[in-house]
């Protein structure tokens, strides 16, 4: 049943510390990708723009021109130092300097502080080179006595030594300590970035969170499983598949049998929002495990655009006997319902092997609606593949012969807000999601059950719903 009441479409407050670190993993090489370019782009650029820069200094001692205890006093001397340092680093101070030189511009930088706790001003020429360097400080020297009438009244500079070309520093570019810079920036900002996405986003990531956010119950989740060497798919019917996620697919059936006979359904379409999703391995562990308790199960490959049950099931079909061709009414259903056996109980299929165009013109047709009400009357339960929900054409025609959907939603792919939409859609289309499976899970592993006595449960409750049906 759906879920009484409204959910806010917010975004979710709460913050998924797993969740971020699997999308930081997942971005992490497009983001050292971004780290590695900002590096060498940004050290190539630098080290062509920055140059090395050459520095020359000189001291200045701020002296009155008589010692009375007025020149003398410590807040006299202070100001007579701001003034100064303001003239040295003055607009008027660079003019007289250009004027002197005759060139149109000052080249490099000339600054002036005060030493701390001293009457001392030191006054600094910087350039791309020493000879700059040198003659800026030099002509600094002649052409500040020509500012005399903005210095403070009473008060002299004096230099306490001469200027030497042999003092001149040289201070290296700053080429890799910029590019370190920028390198942190841009792996600070993508690590910053992805953790607001993973923030504010409404992507499915988490059974709680699915809970909150969407307008159907989560009935379950299968964790991700990698196939074992030489495992072609994984199917519960196969004894190299992880017992735990055998349990959690048994754990699904049971709800949706529940919500099934509650309701007498018996037709069930598995559909997901997107591709990738891996809705047919979840449509056919679904057969699977109906067949297994004992169930007339006929399992419909309906996905005609990327047909994959068959290849699943490893199965060889004759192009002649696919689907489609029954709908094209170019065979009979005896020739493309095929029976496998799985672990002693029978399972019925019908392939599909090769993608079809337009496949909603064949799903819509009356041999399609008239195919899917014969096997409700032969089987206990039509399980049908879907095409990706986002193909809502095809989707919507094959719901007018469903009674229930199950949404199939794989973790970190899907937003909330495109699964509810389509819920709306189908339910319009008087279908009834009876659920969602959050599929391919990392960490939402339930450790709560006793998986050691799951197996012997589940065996004597399908004895008792056997017997009770």
């Amino acid at each position: 049943m759906i879920q009484e009441g409204y959910k806010s479409q917010s975004l979710d407050s709460q913050i998924d510390l797993r969740y971020i670190f699997r999308t930081l993993k997942k971005n992490a090489v497009f983001i050292l990708m971004c780290v590695c370019l900002t590096g060498m782009f940004s050290y190539v650029i630098l080290d062509h723009s920055l140059k090395d820069t050459y520095t020359v200094s000189v001291n200045l001692c701020v002296i009155p021109r008589d010692n009375t205890s007025e020149k003398l006093a410590e807040t006299n001397i202070e100001n007579a130092l701001e003034r100064s340092v303001n003239v040295l680093n003055s607009d008027t101070m660079r003019d007289q300097i250009m004027k002197a030189s005759g060139s149109s511009r000052v080249k490099g930088n000339l600054s002036a502080s005060v030493v701390a706790d001293t009457n001392i001003i030191r006054m600094s020429a910087s350039g791309t080179n020493a000879e700059s360097a040198y003659k800026l400080l030099k002509g600094a020297l002649q052409q500040y006595p020509e500012l005399s009438d903005y210095f403070e009244s009473g008060y002299v500079l004096q230099p306490l030594s001469s200027i030497s070309a042999n003092n001149v520093q040289k201070t290296e570019k700053a080429t890799l300590r910029y590019s370190l810079l920028l390198i942190l920036l841009v792996l600070a900002g993508g690590i910053g970035a992805t953790v607001c996405l993973c923030i504010f986003t409404d992507k499915i990531h988490s059974m709680e969170q699915a809970k909150r956010l969407l307008d159907i119950p989560m009935i379950g989740s299968l964790d991700y499983v990698k196939k074992k060497s030489g495992q072609k798919a994984l199917l519960i019917s196969d004894q190299d598949t992880d017992h735990v996620y055998e349990e959690a697919v048994d754990r699904i059936v049971t709800s949706i049998r529940s919500e099934m006979s509650a309701e007498g359904y018996k037709t069930l379409m598995v559909g997901s929002i997107k591709e990738n999703d891996g809705k047919s391995t979840v449509t056919a562990n679904i057969a699977l495990n109906l067949a297994r308790r004992g169930k007339k199960v006929v399992l419909v490959d309906c996905d005609m655009r990327h047909p994959s049950l068959a290849k699943i099931f490893d199965a060889t079909v004759d192009p002649k006997e696919q689907f489609s061709e029954y709908l094209l009414g170019k065979c009979e259903l005896d020739q493309v319902l095929k029976q496998t056996e799985v672990q002693a109980h029978p399972m019925d299929c019908i392939w599909q092997k090769k993608a079809v165009a337009k496949p909603y013109r064949l799903l819509g047709s009356e041999r399609f609606i008239s195919l899917i009400n014969q096997l409700k009357e032969q089987f206990d339960y039509v399980v049908m593949d879907t095409p990706p929900l986002e193909l809502i054409r095809d989707a919507e025609i094959i719901s007018e012969t469903a009674d229930a959907m199950l949404m199939v939603m794989r973790q970190d792919e899907v937003h909330a807000v495109a699964v509810n939409d389509t819920v709306d859609l189908l339910e319009e289309n008087g279908v009834t999601v009876i659920g969602g499976v959050l599929n391919m899970t990392k960490g939402e592993r339930d450790t709560s059950k006793d998986r050691d006595g799951y197996r012997k449960y589940y065996n004597e409750n399908a004895k008792i719903e056997n017997a009770g049906e």
